[in-house]
Formats: structure tokens, C-alpha cells, sequence
């Protein structure tokens, strides 16, 4: 097996061992000791990839921004559409992101990778998107208030008890979420004119 088979692989071990011990362990509790039993792998391979937990999440959410970036670069995406394409591309992976939500790591997850995120959405060709330098602050500006409002909505939703929603009602709520996004960024934009236009 070549050699970059066989580094994923590993990694991949203690990516599925950690989402494992989540089910029924908290993030800080999870001991290096349990990932590497569960993941079959040695605590050296764990110390050649991983300087720690936050680490093995960082490796999960990467492959998952890669493979979302991928889906979005190969459609022609609607700015009506993108709910629906978010969550098509998110809901295969939706018990993961309920598990890192009821273990308090998603939004920190999120957070730590929100520049990461938007970099990646902004290197998508879509037509609809100016490419000014001040547009491009304002989609970055958007993109920030939509991911982390998006963030806060799956954290919410999957964090209540007994919670049962389908991909159809977590799209109804981020369209109605995006609309508002875009309703008060058109009042700010259409103020910050209204304000030039008066100097």
C-alpha cells in the first residue's frame, strides 16, 4: 500500500475511534490511553500525527470542508439554492455533527476553523459574485455572520433532547435564517448609500 494509504488510514483509525468513545464519553475525558486501544494503532503513531484531540477534529473537518468544497465547485449554484445544496452535502454526516454539538466541540470546532471556511467558499466560481475588492470584504463580512449563525442553528437544533429533524426542516430553517442575513445586509448597504449619497 503507498505510503499516503497507509498515513490516512492511521488517521482515519483515530478519527473513527474518537467519534466512537464521543457516544459515551465527554471530549475531555477521552484519554490518548483509550484513542489509541480503540484505534488499534500504536501512542507512537498517535504522537507521529496528532499533537492532541482538537487535532484528530481538526483532521475530520478538513476531509469534511474538502469533500463540501468539492460538491459546491461541481454545480451551479443559485444563491436560492444554497441552502438546500448545505444541507444535502451536510445531512450524510448529520449523526457526527449531532455527537460533536451534544459533546460541546462543534462550535469550538467552528470557530477555530471560520477563516479556513471562508477562504475555501470564496474560491468557488459563481457567477453572481462580483469581484471587487469591496465586495469581496462584504461576502467575507456575510460569510462569517452566515457560518456562525448556521453554527449556532445545528448546535442548537441537534443539542435539544429527543431531538427528530429532517433535512427539510433544518433547510425551511436556514433559508428563513439567509433571508434575513440578506434583508438586513440589503438595509445596511442600501443606508450606507442613502448616507453617500446626502455627503
Amino acid at each position: 500500500m503507498p505510503r499516503d494509504q497507509l498515513i490516512n488510514q492511521s488517521k482515519q483509525a483515530f478519527v473513527q475511534a474518537l467519534l466512537r468513545l464521543l457516544e459515551t464519553e465527554s471530549f475531555t475525558d477521552i484519554t490518548i490511553k483509550q484513542l489509541v486501544l480503540e484505534s488499534g494503532y500504536s501512542r507512537r503513531t498517535y504522537y507521529r500525527y496528532f499533537h492532541d484531540k482538537d487535532a484528530i477534529l481538526d483532521t475530520l473537518f478538513t476531509q469534511r470542508l474538502q469533500a463540501y468544497h468539492d460538491r459546491l465547485s461541481h454545480i451551479d449554484l443559485a444563491p436560492a439554492q444554497l441552502p438546500a445544496q448545505i444541507i444535502t452535502a451536510l445531512w450524510p454526516h448529520h449523526q457526527e455533527l449531532q455527537l460533536l454539538a451534544q459533546r460541546d466541540v462543534l462550535v469550538p470546532l467552528m470557530t477555530r476553523h471560520l477563516e479556513t471556511i471562508i477562504k475555501s467558499l470564496l474560491t468557488i466560481d459563481v457567477s453572481w459574485r462580483q469581484s471587487t475588492t469591496q465586495n469581496t470584504t462584504n461576502y467575507r463580512y456575510a460569510l462569517t455572520y452566515s457560518i456562525g449563525g448556521f453554527t449556532i442553528l445545528l448546535n442548537t437544533l441537534f443539542t435539544q433532547p429527543k431531538t427528530s429533524i429532517t433535512p427539510e426542516q433544518l433547510t425551511t430553517q436556514l433559508t428563513m435564517a439567509l433571508s434575513e442575513i440578506v434583508t438586513q445586509w440589503q438595509l445596511q448597504n442600501d443606508h450606507a448609500t442613502t448616507n453617500n449619497n446626502q455627503r
